[in-house]
């Protein structure tokens, strides 16, 4: 689609202001799952990018809020056409009980993953 200079993490970055909105950086790291500290070097070079900015958090003058720019909310067109090629890519050849099937077993490996780690 043209954007050659972000990386896949970003995207999800993106994608989750495109889907949720504006946040905090504490909330868009539990989004996706990574830690504060690896989002906020991801943010740096989006807001170098001019895909997204921040403000800061009127509720708690100690966080930012995290927004996508006019740039930002211009990839969201793009991010759609990109979500819809993965999801028939994906399931292709699927029927509803296999993909049903596949997701329930990523969940467990999610769940079994987070249980390991949460009792380290």
């Amino acid at each position: 689609m043209g954007y050659t200079e972000i990386a896949p993490s970003h995207g999800d970055i993106i994608s989750v202001l495109i889907h949720r909105g504006e946040m905090t950086k504490t909330e868009l790291a539990n989004a996706i799952n990574r830690d504060r500290s690896t989002v906020t070097v991801l943010l740096k070079k989006l807001e170098k990018l001019d895909f997204i900015a921040t403000r800061v958090n009127e509720a708690d003058s100690r966080s930012a809020i995290v927004y996508l720019t006019e740039k930002g909310i211009g990839m969201k067109k793009a991010f759609l056409e990109i979500s819809e090629k993965l999801y028939e890519i994906q399931y292709k050849n699927m029927n509803e009980d296999q993909i049903n099937a596949l997701k329930s077993g990523l969940e467990q490996l999610y769940r079994n993953f987070k249980t390991e780690a949460d009792d380290a």
